[in-house]
């Protein structure tokens, strides 16, 4: 059933949501990915629309106006690069044109706006919303675990999701993956609220407040469509849940009765009216034809390429793709306290429900006697944590199902095993209370307050070092119990994934570089080097070029596919052995050869 949460609780959330994103800004030191880039071409592009509706309300609202402002990254809906944008235009400081001719082929169309407040870097600008967004799960999550099991397990589930290294990188970035991770969250939130409210007052029939969550959930599945496609997967795990937690009112009657189902949650029908009109109304691009453009989009995602991915040594390219890919991999790249706790919660978790089935098997019906288990104390809360955990990686899990993209595509699972892993922690905790009980020494209040503290950091500290070393390049991380960023080379598994190890090749650059050095950027994209520009991070007189033939520095990023680029790159400039090699923990992620004879820059020639 669902308690009131005390104020003091919603006070700790939001304490972790803002050290969470104090977190975040400290560590922003971080590339650009390829993905990141192409929005933040569109976050730009899609401002000027805005610029267009002060000026003239009737010609924003044309299609032709439309579809000119929201036609590039169609293929992803507007509503997180509509906010990048926003948030760029007022926060990020642009360049003047008049101070800095050169700075006009840095924007679209060669026209920067005029900053408004001008507070931060471009793409700090650009990243803001996905950054509070992110920070706005923390308090998602603490509060979810709070409400629902206890104080306990909600603060080691938070901190276990605050210090996952992947997650952590992830959340950095102005992409949809961990919004959506946010947005999922959100709606499973509302959706469990509106359907565990305690029962209806006397002459009511409906709890009060069964409206008011019902389409508060609609509305956030909504914004949850605006923000990525796995959001179509969400109502899929509510009426599995439901199905499950009401099988036994299920009835087929042949003898007149005929076919009988429990009664439907208020949000199902909240979802199938209220969410479409959300989901219309923030993405432009339906406004106009709505039918033909989704076609488009399921086509597009439906048929999306097979990126490759090195995965135990052998380089998968096509379907059929291993089974086991997400449940390794989480193995592999959750911190390695998170990873004990994780299986030791899901294990007693299983067990408990195991020792409390009877003839019919209600393993969902709270017991007369819970004996310690807290998901017991609401019906239907066990499988509720369990569906929204496995079903994202059940998702991926599929034969058929591109496996690239590293972790974050069942990312939106992870928050709710943090829930299991909290409590094993929380047992752990029960467990030492019993031992201080029966030692008199061990029992006073100072001993146990030690024994909690250090506890708390035998996993704490593991945790957080696991999150902060290496974080530029955090999408690299793998546990200590596969042997740390050397598993990638010891176990032949995926290095990076986006192009972003370039941003820690760039002082380097920056010092050593001839003038107007023609520079092979190879998996790092154009928009990315136009933001590191634009911030300042790479001196203006560089050239791209995208061709090592062309090239005076070739910096490879370490993939498998590509091989045989670094051997054509290396042969074409003439030199075999890295001038620069940058690596965590000694395994390399990319090595920067320069064509022989190229002398270094002039200290003048070095600033941006």
């Amino acid at each position: 059933m669902t308690v009131a949460l005390p104020r003091r609780d919603l006070a700790i959330g939001g304490l972790l949501a803002g050290l969470y994103l104090a977190m975040l800004c400290a560590t922003l030191d971080i590339g650009f990915p390829r993905d990141e880039s192409f929005y933040f071409n569109a976050g730009e592009q899609y401002a000027r629309w805005f610029d267009v509706l002060a000026e003239n309300p009737r010609r924003a609202f044309t299609r032709a106006e439309v579809d000119r402002a929201f036609a590039y990254n169609a293929e992803h809906p507007a509503l997180p690069k509509v906010l990048f944008g926003l948030s760029w235009r007022l926060f990020g400081r642009m360049h003047d044109p008049q101070v800095a001719p050169w700075s006009k082929a840095w924007y679209h169309r060669g026209d920067p706006p005029e900053p408004i407040l001008g507070w931060m870097a471009e793409s700090t600008a650009m990243r803001l919303p996905a950054l509070v967004t992110n920070s706005f799960l923390v308090f998602l999550l603490y509060v979810f675990a709070a409400r629902y099991t206890n104080r306990r397990v909600a603060l080691a589930a938070t901190v276990g999701w605050m210090l996952t290294p992947h997650a952590f990188w992830h959340s950095h970035l102005s992409c949809f993956d961990m919004p959506m991770v946010t947005m999922a969250f959100a709606t499973a939130y509302c959706f469990y609220r509106s359907v565990t409210l305690p029962a209806p007052e006397p002459g009511r029939m409906r709890p009060r407040g069964a409206w008011a969550w019902a389409i508060a959930t609609a509305v956030v599945w909504g914004l949850a469509l605006n923000t990525k496609h796995n959001a179509f997967f969400l109502p899929i795990t509510f009426v599995m849940w439901w199905a499950w937690t009401r099988r036994r009112e299920f009835r087929l009657s042949f003898s007149g009765g005929g076919f009988r189902i429990p009664a439907i949650p208020l949000a199902f029908l909240a979802m199938l009216f209220v969410s479409p009109v959300v989901y219309w109304a923030l993405w432009p691009k339906l406004w106009f034809d709505p039918i033909n453009h989704l076609k488009w989009y399921f086509g597009f995602h439906a048929k999306h390429d097979f990126y490759w991915a090195y995965y135990w040594g052998t380089l998968f390219t096509k379907p059929p793709f291993p089974v086991a890919f997400p449940f390794v991999m989480s193995a592999m790249t959750l911190s390695g306290p998170a990873v004990v706790l994780a299986l030791a919660g899901l294990g007693r978790t299983a067990w408990m429900r195991l020792a409390r089935l009877g003839p019919r098997g209600d393993d969902d019906a709270p017991p007369q006697d819970a004996n310690g288990d807290l998901l017991a104390r609401t019906p239907g809360l066990t499988s509720f944590l369990l569906l929204n955990f496995l079903v994202p990686f059940a998702v991926i899990a599929h034969p058929s199902t591109p496996i690239f993209g590293g972790t974050k595509h069942w990312m939106p699972g992870v928050p709710f095993l943090m829930i299991f892993a909290g409590l094993a922690f929380d047992r752990i905790l029960t467990a030492l209370r019993r031992v201080t009980h029966q030692h008199p020494v061990l029992g006073r209040h100072a001993a146990q307050t030690a024994l909690i503290v250090i506890t708390a950091a035998v996993f704490i500290l593991p945790a957080t070092r696991d999150t902060l070393h290496g974080h530029t390049n955090g999408s690299t991380f793998y546990n200590a119990f596969f042997g740390g960023f050397g598993a990638m080379g010891k176990h032949g598994m995926q290095r990076e994934f986006w192009g972003n190890t370039a941003y820690s090749a760039l002082p380097w650059l920056n010092e050593t570089a001839p003038h107007r050095a023609r520079v092979d950027f190879h998996d790092t994209t154009w928009d990315a080097v136009r933001y590191y520009w634009r911030d300042g991070l790479l001196r203006r007189d560089i050239q791209p070029v995208w061709d090592a033939k062309r090239a005076d520095i070739f910096l490879f990023h370490w993939h498998k596919e590509f091989l045989d680029l670094e051997a054509d790159g290396r042969a074409t400039l003439g030199n075999p052995v890295p001038a620069h090699v940058v690596a965590e923990d000694g395994v390399p992620l990319l090595n920067a050869y320069v064509k022989p004879g190229r002398t270094p820059a002039r200290p003048s020639e070095v600033s941006p």
